[in-house]
């Protein structure tokens, strides 16, 4: 058994200097029974016999219900700000080691909480560390550092070279979410560049303003112009319908991917009781022909 990314239906968009955001609907039955709230998740530096290590960090649950973090998902403070490597799900109190990359590549030292704000790593910033878990010849946190390294070259260098200094330049003013919005297609310079995809419109709410500042970041690596409807629209049927990698091992919780010419999708299921089929958490999914994405 597969997951299949359902059937998907694209509304007018929203346009601000180079960004345009399209609102979309999902053919899927909503999956509830999950918190979202990035400050349930209490995030720490190992302190294990080796001490902080850059690629993992401890992270607990303090809600009551099962708890969802994404990749991408930013974590600030500790020896330095860092970005979920993995989604997961965890159990109430459940306390378990992630991965992480660093997103701060000068800066190491200082305590040991993390803060999570439902702040998100750019497209731009998560493609590095995408095409490295499939296999790219660059490494996965060299990949992650280089494009923030290039960002900071378009759009100026921070004291500790922290991506999330880039987003605290930024004052763009998220569009109001719509009725039954599970997701979003962002266009950056007249182009597609990725679409963010919810199970519920709580875990879209979760992440809302940190997905807009973060596309807003990458919209200023690329020209100045509005995306049109009919290439959302063409992005979401190139989706729909597609099969996706993963949950065969029998667990509640999977990683999902699939992989092809041109696109890169990634993203967590859920097996849910009394339903024929596997579910969609949340997906993430790039265009990997986007000039931004090609350039940086």
């Amino acid at each position: 058994m597969n997951a299949t990314i359902p059937t998907l239906h694209v509304g007018h968009g929203t346009h601000q200097a180079g960004l345009t955001l399209f609102p979309v609907w999902v053919d899927a039955p909503r999956i509830g029974s999950l918190d979202w709230a990035p400050s349930a998740l209490t995030v720490t530096e190992l302190d294990d016999a080796g001490g902080p290590r850059v690629a993992g960090l401890r992270a607990h649950s303090t809600a009551a219900r099962p708890l969802v973090a994404l990749e991408g998902d930013l974590l600030e403070g500790g020896w330095q700000n860092r970005m979920l490597g993995r989604s997961l799900v965890l159990h109430p109190g459940e306390t378990r080691e992630v991965e992480a990359v660093c997103v701060e590549e000068g800066r190491w030292g200082g305590g040991r909480e993390h803060g999570a704000r439902g702040r998100r790593g750019s497209l731009v910033v998560r493609f590095g560390d995408e095409r490295a878990r499939q296999g790219a010849t660059e490494d996965r946190q060299g990949g992650v550092w280089r494009r923030i390294r290039a960002v900071e070259d378009r759009l100026g260098a921070s004291e500790t070279r922290s991506f999330t200094q880039q987003l605290d330049r930024r004052s763009i003013r998220p569009p109001r979410l719509i009725e039954g919005q599970r997701g979003v297609i962002i266009g950056v310079g007249g182009r597609v560049i990725g679409l963010e995809l919810f199970c519920s419109g709580s875990g879209l709410r979760s992440r809302w303003e940190g997905i807009v500042a973060a596309a807003e970041v990458d919209a200023h690596l690329g020209d100045p112009v509005p995306t049109q409807a009919e290439r959302a629209r063409a992005f979401a049927r190139r989706l729909q319908g597609r099969r996706l990698h993963g949950g065969d091992d029998g667990a509640s919780w999977f990683e999902l991917a699939r992989t092809d010419e041109r696109l890169d999708v990634v993203g967590l299921g859920a097996r849910t009781a009394g339903t024929p089929s596997l579910g969609l958490v949340h997906l993430t999914a790039l265009d990997r022909a986007h000039p931004v994405l090609a350039a940086v």
